[in-house]
């Protein structure tokens, strides 16, 4: 069972997803390889500012806001994504995916959520393209 670091990972998302603010990011893993999970950055800028603090050999979680449009409207979607870093071994791939649901529970409210196994590919035209309702694979790969 994971525990969560609830109270600063709602506060960053409070700083970085308020009205107005049309793109932002707030990652949260694992502290020490145990099952609690704590916040461990947060921005303002684009998803690919993520990129370079995604582990190769850990479970992350990251909720990104882009801007979006609506019947010609602007809006913005926030998006869940659970990153599987291509270096985490099979067993702890299956443990690290049961707690999908707690971090979700706090990570809150999302448009969409995805999961991603490709650096290369987290950035903002990619998430944009898996999120939708007909995308198929909700995969970033």
């Amino acid at each position: 069972m994971a525990t969560i670091d609830t109270v600063a990972i709602k506060q960053a998302i409070s700083q970085v997803f308020v009205d107005g603010n049309r793109q932002g990011w707030v990652l949260a893993g694992y502290e020490d390889r145990s099952n609690h999970i704590v916040l461990q950055g947060s921005g303002f800028g684009k998803p690919e500012e993520v990129q370079p603090l995604l582990r190769e050999d850990e479970f992350q979680y990251v909720m990104v806001r882009i801007p979006d449009q609506k019947d010609d409207h602007p809006t913005v979607r926030d998006i869940l994504i659970g990153w599987q870093g291509p270096k985490v071994k099979i067993v702890e791939r299956g443990k690290k995916n049961t707690h999908f649901g707690t971090v979700k529970a706090v990570m809150s409210p999302v448009h969409a959520t995805l999961t991603a196994v490709s650096v290369k590919n987290f950035n903002e035209a990619t998430i944009r393209q898996k999120f939708g309702f007909n995308s198929g694979s909700h995969m970033i790969d």
